[in-house]
């Protein structure tokens, strides 16, 4: 992971405008104990801001409409971060930052702005449906800084096994389209959209087969349940998929894996899953 952050606020430069807080969008939120932190949408930028909890009241932090009103003055420029608070006299004071965001390593040719995608479905705040090209894709991103070694490992897990991919030869997970930038960053890349449904017992010889051909290039997938085994149509070939947990092989931990796979098959709790880089997959099974 590159990382350009640096220690030093920067000063506005000469500020000439302001968005108006109908171009204002909260993208995503995640609001903990004592703070609350949001990927928001000006124009056609994103910036990230952070908001104590006791800083507005509980509805106003949770629900986006009553927040963007409340929202200090967004300026229209290449700022990256803003923490909000309130000062003595309970005014509301906010300090903006100009550093750099941490990136993704890239290896796929195609760079495509994630702003640029319709979306067509959302499955988590991190996990979309989009149309790409004419065509329904699922867009993966880190939302926030903290997500961002986790999607790198998938990107490298994805890497390994791009490299090994032989013309004619079935694949064993989604083909990666692109990386997605954010502000010209890389936050998240770009799947294909697998026509299928979840694995179970009954597929279990394809699953292994599938999960030996993992281990063979060189990875273990560090988080083996039903939901992460689809069966595509219309072949029947198993996909492999969340390669978040993904590690360099290790040969006991590929034992316990293949170990594991029979009972992860029968698993009817819905723990692991549903997978949601496979959209409507579970009226499918």
């Amino acid at each position: 992971m590159r990382n350009s952050n640096t220690n030093q606020k920067k000063k506005c430069p000469g500020i000439r405008s302001l968005v108006p807080k109908s171009k204002i969008e909260i993208l995503s939120q995640l609001i903990g104990g004592k703070m609350g932190t949001y990927r928001v949408r000006a124009q056609h930028r994103v910036h990230y801001l952070t908001i104590p909890t006791n800083v507005f009241d509980e509805d106003t932090m949770c629900r986006p409409h009553l927040l963007i009103p409340k929202l200090p003055d967004f300026p229209d420029a290449d700022w990256t971060t803003m923490r909000i608070s309130r000062g003595a006299t309970r005014l509301l004071k906010s300090t903006i930052s100009y550093d750099p965001l941490p990136t993704i390593q890239t290896w796929h040719p195609q760079i495509i702005e994630v702003l640029s995608l319709t979306q067509l479905k959302r499955h988590r705040s991190n996990v979309h449906e989009v149309l790409y090209k004419g065509h329904p894709a699922i867009s993966k991103i880190a939302c926030f800084e903290w997500d961002i070694r986790r999607i790198e490992n998938e990107t490298w897990a994805y890497s390994i096994i791009s490299q090994h991919q032989h013309p004619g030869e079935s694949a064993i997970a989604p083909n990666v389209l692109g990386h997605l930038t954010e502000n010209g960053r890389v936050i998240g890349f770009l799947l294909e959209k697998i026509d299928g449904k979840f694995a179970s017992i009954d597929d279990l010889p394809k699953c292994e087969k599938a999960l030996r051909r993992l281990h063979g290039l060189g990875l273990v997938h560090g988080d083996v349940n039903r939901y992460n085994f689809i069966v595509d149509r219309p072949d029947g070939h198993v996909r492999i998929v969340d390669f978040e947990h993904a590690e360099v092989f290790d040969k006991r931990k590929a034992y316990v894996e293949l170990e594991s796979l029979a009972s992860e098959l029968v698993e009817e709790t819905g723990r692991g899953g549903p997978t949601v880089e496979i959209s409507q997959l579970q009226k499918n099974v």
